[in-house]
């Protein structure tokens, strides 16, 4: 299998969509209070909510989705000589593993907008201020609910199948 530059990007748009749209289903469910992810990477530019979901949005589905993770996934796949389902469900659950043990717990440290104190309740909108406050992930994202850490990992494992299904049908 080679590495291919159109069926990555395209391999990672549909995976952040599916994956996205997974995890936002699993929060009206009450299943997590995790807050959107575009709500979390646009508050690190900016406080004001709705700005910072537009800058969010287009962070997570075309910068990190489609080209950062889109772009890895399919050179991993070069790399292993396969986009089988079982190798996107593999990569996915290793991304969701790294992501959620190492990054979700030292995001209070670089997030200008997140406290450093745990807590549950997700994205908290400071009436007085209108700015965006989020609270503390923890790790797994456990402070955003006892159900988050494995829809975590299970959002990753989504976007890995889904990019695999996608990458392959495309190279």
């Amino acid at each position: 299998m080679t590495f291919e530059v159109v069926p990555g990007l395209a391999a990672g748009l549909v995976g952040t969509v599916v994956m996205t749209a997974m995890m936002s289903l699993a929060g009206r469910m009450g299943m997590t209070e995790m807050p959107p992810m575009t709500l979390v990477m646009g508050s690190m530019m900016s406080g004001d909510p709705d700005r910072a979901r537009l800058l969010g949005t287009v962070a997570h589905y075309l910068l990190m989705g489609t080209v950062v993770f889109g772009l890895g996934y399919a050179a991993l796949f070069a790399a292993f000589g396969s986009a089988s389902l079982l190798t996107g469900i593999a990569i996915g659950a290793v991304h969701g593993v790294l992501v959620g043990a190492m990054a979700m717990p030292i995001m209070p440290a670089i997030h200008p907008r997140m406290t450093r104190t745990p807590g549950s309740g997700g994205a908290v909108v400071d009436t007085a201020g209108g700015a965006v406050v989020l609270a503390a992930p923890g790790v797994f994202g456990s402070q955003w609910g006892s159900m988050t850490p494995v829809g975590f990992v299970m959002g990753h494992v989504v976007f890995g199948l889904v990019a695999a299904l996608v990458y392959g049908v495309l190279v």
